[in-house]
């Protein structure tokens, strides 16, 4: 122990005599490990630490359902496997003995106040065993229980310590206060712990019971519905209870009650599993005579852990993060690299030093330690800034990597100090290690005779290797970044067949139980009456068309990117057609002037009219790709669509055909879509939101366009607007993600490159000041000496430039998955990176290379 320190105070009054070089190893080293700290934080969130205040973690389990067949899914992980189920299916599983309890939540947002003064509010609707189960405590009042988590129930809420400090001011007498949500009053009984967020790492505004909650989020029919796919459940494992025992007493009990139901999924209506709603009938295949709804395939029970991101297939947001983190641990290994040459330098310059100690009789050991003493010491002390990096840009990356608003861990999380205190240890230890071990090789008299000029061929070389090393490493993130950025550039470019520059949607939480599941049928509509819901839309159309900002405005069912409607049908022509691969064919409702306000083209027949009304001759628009699909060898405009469960099918006549669009997924080949008049009322679909073509940029005029409809009736819940390209942003996300860390990663791996690529070249000017002098004085030109300064740093460059191609071709292939519409060896990526990082190397080369060239030869010679 004495001895080490001995070391430590030996150490600090060396670099306190260099400052200059020690704060430079610092900041390289701050930058490398603040990096890492800010990425295990996301990482530590997402896929590590429990959340919060859940008791006994580890036993609690996020059950999944793998739906068997070809189905449409928007979204969860793994595919065709699905976080989400129906009540029904939630009330089955709490049956199982193998778990110890069962609890059910869904998010959303309700719309809290009315007109002018309302605003959205974000829910988590849970079962009254939800936070027993967790074990959470509230921090003021109580929870809600059991015979409140009914329809009949009295209405509570409880506020989340968030919204409580943040909208209540913390105030203590917040227990019985009232809140408007929806067309109901709740009386808050409760504020939840502090921090707690129960299995999602998101915290919402408020706590409902998700059975009050049901006809505000759902409909009342979603409570019995097995076509109704809103709600997650969580299990606790009963004491001794294996996950391969609970799965299989679940999967007994799921198939028995879905036995019961007469088939489950796809037996009425209801949306379809992992999308908005499914409007409309049921599950019978598009093509062929109507006929009663086909069993539902298999649905396997899948248990995992509580961490969301971990699933039995790892969500694209905790993918990317993992591959972020891989970067960010590239960036550490560059700043090493750097700091290893800087130390190496430092080791050279210090030779007669530690030849003198090695003759006193300091053996080699005891030299290594001392440097490596040194070499920890910086690294500690760039873990420390490594923390204020990480406080000044953590919020930022925190922000955009994790969903929904997630705070993360805080800076001075135990397990933050723990892993950056780790890191710093290790990072010392690597980047000090080459650099002592050479030190250490002093031979005392060459050492002495030297007087430090004399770098050596064997301590050139790791110089050179150190750097090739950095460079190789920066073109690999240089290469990622452009592989995401052109991922995302071929995303937003894609040919949509509709507006993305003008378009808004438009849509508002509506009032509970008006609008209910069961009107929602396939077969022609008996009835010329507009439901409340269509009839809302309507007047907001008929309004906000006013408005100076707006050039066209139709109402639809079906929003883009929001829902999936599919009803049974068949066509003429074909006794048949064969299942979809995704889904489909999908259904969308339109007013008239839908396909001009959009910006989708028709390209052969009409589209519709002010006179296609009830009573008119029925009639529908099909998109290219259906036309195709359904009639590949004839004309579609004139053929039937026949819809219609019972009695005599309804004969719907096409008169035209659009441009095809994608409406669902950007990574789905084209959506097949028809249309169909709303005012023609041949199907019971309620309108379900708005679209609006703004005279300018659609992002431009939102707030304008929101707060005129907001005003257009005093009694109009939150209307929630947005423009169509952020309706397609989540879809983006992983792109978006992946090119924004690792261009900012790669920046700075560029930067600490660049930084290590001026320092090896400067160093080398200094060392060779003499050579150089000799040269002027018998001759040589600037252009030579530059040449000279620059060749062996470029010549390090070229070799680790090429290494990085080798490497960025190998690791593109592991990312291709997370690509889309380029391949992993893009040329354009991979050319791009080699210039930038080239003329970055040229420029960090030739700035001390300059000063070579101007160097005084009589001054060189007389250079000790």
């Amino acid at each position: 122990m004495d001895t080490l320190i001995r070391d430590f105070r030996y150490a600090v009054r060396g670099l306190l005599k260099s400052p200059g070089f020690a704060l430079a190893v610092i900041l390289t080293l701050a930058l490398g490990i603040g990096a890492n700290t800010t990425m295990f934080g996301v990482i530590d969130t997402l896929l590590l630490k429990p959340p919060a205040g859940v008791r006994e973690a580890s036993q609690v389990r996020r059950i999944y359902f793998r739906l068997g067949g070809t189905v449409l899914t928007l979204g969860g992980p793994g595919g065709n496997t699905v976080p989400s189920t129906a009540y029904p299916a939630y009330e089955a599983l709490r049956t199982v003995h193998a778990f110890a309890d069962v609890a059910a939540f869904t998010d959303g947002q309700v719309s809290a106040g009315r007109g002018a003064e309302a605003q959205p509010l974000r829910v988590r609707a849970v079962s009254a065993s939800y936070f027993p189960l967790l074990g959470a405590r509230p921090a003021l009042g109580r929870l809600f229980d059991s015979t409140e988590d009914r329809l009949d129930g009295t209405p509570v809420v409880v506020v989340s310590h968030s919204y409580w400090m943040r909208r209540l001011g913390g105030a203590p007498d917040v227990l019985g206060r009232t809140l408007a949500i929806g067309p109901f009053v709740y009386a808050v009984i409760g504020v939840a712990p502090d921090g707690f967020t129960g299995a999602e790492i998101d915290e919402p505004d408020l706590w409902l019971p998700i059975r009050q909650a049901a006809p505000i989020l759902a409909g009342r029919e979603a409570l019995s519905s097995w076509n109704w796919m809103w709600v997650q459940t969580l299990a606790r494992l009963a004491p001794g209870v294996t996950d391969a025992a609970a799965a299989s007493e679940a999967q007994l009990a799921y198939d028995r009650a879905q036995s019961a139901a007469g088939g489950g999924f796809f037996a009425g209506p209801g949306p379809a599993p992992g999308s908005g709603p499914r409007r409309g009938p049921p599950g019978a295949p598009a093509g062929g005579p109507p006929r009663a709804a086909p069993q539902r395939p298999q649905t396997t029970v899948l248990l995992g852990p509580i961490q969301a991101a971990r699933g039995p297939g790892m969500t694209e947001d905790a993918k990317v993060a993992l591959w972020v983190g891989a970067v960010a641990l590239a960036v550490l290994l560059v700043a090493c690299a750097n700091v290893g040459n800087l130390l190496l330098a430092r080791g050279l310059r210090r030779r007669t030093e530690l030849a003198v100690r090695a003759g006193l009789g300091a053996g080699r050991g005891a030299l290594v330690r001392q440097l490596l003493t040194e070499s920890v010491l910086l690294a500690l002390a760039g873990g420390v800034a490594a923390l204020l990096v990480a406080l000044w840009g953590g919020a930022a990356v925190r922000a955009y990597l994790l969903p929904g608003g997630a705070a993360g861990a805080g800076l001075f999380d135990p397990r933050m100090l723990a892993f950056t205190g780790g890191l710093a240890l290790v990072t010392g230890v690597l980047a000090g290690i080459a650099p002592a071990w050479q030190a250490s090789r002093t031979d005392i008299a060459a050492a002495l005779r030297s007087s430090g000029r004399d770098a050596g061929a064997g301590r050139g070389r790791l110089r050179s290797v150190l750097l090739a090393t950095q460079v190789a490493l920066t073109l690999v993130l240089l290469v990622g970044a452009g592989l995401f950025v052109r991922s995302l550039r071929h995303a937003q470019t894609l040919d949509y067949g509709l507006d993305l520059d003008h378009l808004l949607l438009a849509g508002v939480q509506q009032r509970g139980a008006s609008v209910s599941v069961s009107r929602q049928t396939s077969g022609p509509s008996e009835e010329g009456a507009v439901d409340e819901q269509s009839a809302q839309y309507l007047r907001m159309r008929e309004r906000i068309q006013a408005d100076p900002a707006v050039a066209g405005v139709d109402a639809m069912a079906g929003t883009p990117y929001q829902s999936a409607m599919v009803i049974s049908i068949r066509v003429s022509g074909r006794d048949t057609l064969p299942r979809i691969a995704g889904g489909g064919p999908f259904l969308m409702v339109v007013t008239p002037t839908y396909f001009a306000t959009v910006g989708t083209r028709i390209l052969q027949g009409r589209g519709f009219t002010d006179t296609d009304v009830k009573g008119s001759t029925p009639v529908a628009v099909v998109g290219r790709a259906f036309a195709r699909f359904a009639w590949p060898d004839r004309d579609p405009v004139g053929q039937c669509i026949f819809i219609g469960i019972g009695g005599t099918p309804t004969c719907i006549q096409v008169v035209g055909v659009s441009a095809d669009v994608r409406n669902l997924s950007v990574t789905r080949p084209t959506t097949m879509t028809w249309y169909l008049a709303f005012e023609q009322h041949l199907v019971t679909m309620p309108l379900d939101g708005l679209v609006i073509r703004s005279r300018g940029p659609a992002e431009r005029v939102e707030g304008q366009v929101q707060h005129a409809l907001q005003l257009s009736e005093p009694d109009l819940p939150y209307v929630r607007i947005r423009t169509l390209t952020e309706a397609i942003a989540p879809q983006w996300r992983s792109w978006r993600l992946g090119a924004a860390m690792l261009t900012a990663f790669g920046l700075l791996a560029l930067v600490i490159a660049s930084l290590g690529l001026y320092g090896v070249t400067a160093y080398g000017v200094t060392q060779r000041t003499q050579e150089i002098g000799v040269r002027i004085a018998l001759g040589a030109g600037r252009r030579n000496v530059v040449g000279l300064a620059v060749a062996q740093a470029l010549r390090a460059t070229g070799i680790g430039a090429l290494v990085g191609v080798l490497l960025a071709f190998a690791l593109g292939r592991a990312v291709s998955s997370l690509l889309f519409g380029i391949k992993p060896a893009d040329p354009a990526s991979v050319v791009g990176a080699v210039v930038v990082l080239l003329a970055v190397a040229a420029a960090a080369a030739w700035l001390p290379a300059r000063r070579a060239a101007a160097i005084d030869p009589m001054e060189a010679l007389r250079y000790e």
